[in-house]
């Protein structure tokens, strides 16, 4: 983010956007564009997966952990010093008092590393094994207590700012500082330890509107455009709230890592503080590899807060599809891409839309209709992960659900990798010869999983099911 940002240009006459009623069908026509090994095979939605991190993996070069910059820390011990009651009182009519408390001391770089493989600019979601995630208004909104309604934030320059402050008392001024000091170590998290962009003092100028704005919204933009960044191959460092990320892996991943849980929070508390880093397993980033190369279904929550809609109510306003700002960043923000997290049947979504004229203006003016087209489109799942007939062929055509070969994978577990996680060497396979490369056996041993995976995963009767039936007597399974 670029610390001098220009006042965004509007355009008079903005068209109203137009709402389809039908979901859209794939664009065929990019069936003759060339892909990638071990990546997509048609390259009209990874548009930039040739800088992409996997790209790499898959042809031998791994780059290693990202250093992570984490400020859990820093936090902890400002939120020790002592705050007057009127400094407070701003504090808290802001909408930022939840953020003291939503911390992580600690980061595992091995498991943010191994998600950021698998996060796309393009389409703002995690491709894992069995389709696309990402992390939701609802997830920011449940897991810190900050609000997704409001306006997006406008970094206006600096100088104009300065008569203003001067005019300032003393109590404003500290509840300005520590507001500051806030953001900057959670939802503005950068790659610095020390530094807070001064652009977002303007958020604090007037201590009586901070809580207009939709900080859901703007922790989301600075997340995914730092870890859009993070999964660029030449990228070496990650910023960003990391506390939001660990924590959204250990609500909607609780089998692949280790966490500590000190149960359920007061609800005027963030569900972040139920959790507690632990240390990173043993092998690190290519266990978290192994891991989430052999996710299946029922390891994953797509919906973890239902249990707790009574105290984290949820926000309609997670299923709008579109586009999200924060000062002088955007970015797409594509509800039908996860409609598994919102306990909707998950099929093909339309292609990314272009960016439009103003941003705001459609957030302002189509959020209830698009929220509306949104219940009325996609329809409730009978289980949780269900998808259409047709979503994974085309996910295998337009994704990569492998970043690493498969020898590659079968390798990592043998003794000179060990995993403390069972059900990874169960489902990747313990093969002595594995360095070498899958032997027939193995081949055929993965096939049968891969087919008794794929059959629980499809609708009875229907001809993909029938198809591997068939292939379950071949194999034995």
């Amino acid at each position: 983010m670029e610390e001098d940002v220009p006042e965004p240009q509007m355009e008079e006459d903005v068209p109203e956007p137009q709402l389809e009623e039908d979901v859209p069908e794939p664009q065929m026509e990019h069936a003759n564009d060339a892909g990638f090994p071990g990546g997509p095979m048609l390259r009209h939605v990874l548009t930039q997966y040739e800088h992409h991190v996997a790209r790499r993996l898959w042809e031998g070069e791994d780059r290693g952990p990202l250093k992570v910059i984490t400020h859990g820390l820093k936090l902890k011990k400002f939120s020790e010093v002592p705050v007057p009651h009127p400094v407070e009182r701003w504090i808290r009519e802001s909408g930022l008092l939840p953020l003291s408390s939503a911390y992580l001391t600690m980061v595992d770089a091995g498991l943010v590393s191994a998600f950021i493989e698998r996060w796309h600019r393009e389409t703002s979601s995690f491709h894992l094994p069995f389709g696309e995630m990402t992390i939701t208004l609802d997830d920011v909104a449940t897991l810190l207590h900050i609000s997704p309604n409001g306006k997006f934030f406008d970094a206006p320059w600096l100088r104009d700012l300065y008569s203003r402050l001067i005019q300032t008392n003393q109590f404003e001024c500290a509840a300005r500082a520590y507001l500051l000091h806030l953001v900057g170590s959670t939802i503005f998290a950068d790659k610095t330890h020390t530094r807070v962009e001064a652009k977002y003092i303007s958020l604090f100028i007037d201590l009586a509107r901070c809580r207009h704005y939709s900080w859901a919204a703007a922790a989301l933009v600075f997340l995914y455009d730092n870890m859009g960044d993070g999964a660029v191959h030449d990228t070496r460092q990650l910023g960003g709230y990391m506390t939001l990320l660990q924590c959204w892996i250990y609500e909607h991943f609780p089998r692949i890592c280790k966490w500590g849980d000190r149960g359920a929070v007061p609800a005027h508390l963030p569900r972040a503080c139920r959790w507690i880093a632990k240390h990173a397993v043993e092998g690190g980033l290519v266990t978290y590899r192994q891991r989430l190369y052999a996710l299946l279904l029922e390891d994953v929550l797509f919906t973890p807060y239902d249990d707790d809609r009574a105290n984290h109510p949820f926000e309609d306003i997670s299923m709008i599809s579109g586009y999200l700002r924060c000062g002088g960043v955007s970015i797409p923000y594509l509800s039908e891409r996860c409609l598994r997290q919102f306990g909707r049947i998950q099929c093909i979504p339309p292609d990314v839309p272009p960016r439009p004229a103003s941003i705001d203006w459609v957030w302002q003016t189509t959020m209830q209709s698009s929220v509306s087209v949104f219940r009325r489109l996609y329809h409730v799942a009978s289980f949780p992960g269900e998808v259409t007939e047709d979503y994974y062929p085309w996910y295998m055509f337009v994704s990569h659900p492998l970043i690493i070969p498969r020898s590659t994978a079968h390798a990592g577990t043998s003794s000179d990798h060990p995993s403390d996680h069972p059900s990874s060497v169960a489902h990747v396979g313990t093969s002595s010869a594995a360095h070498a490369g899958p032997s027939s056996s193995d081949r055929d041993r993965r096939t049968a999983e891969l087919v008794r995976r794929g059959i629980n995963l499809v609708e009875s009767f229907s001809e993909i099911h029938e198809i591997l039936s068939e292939l379950c007597l071949m194999y034995d399974v």
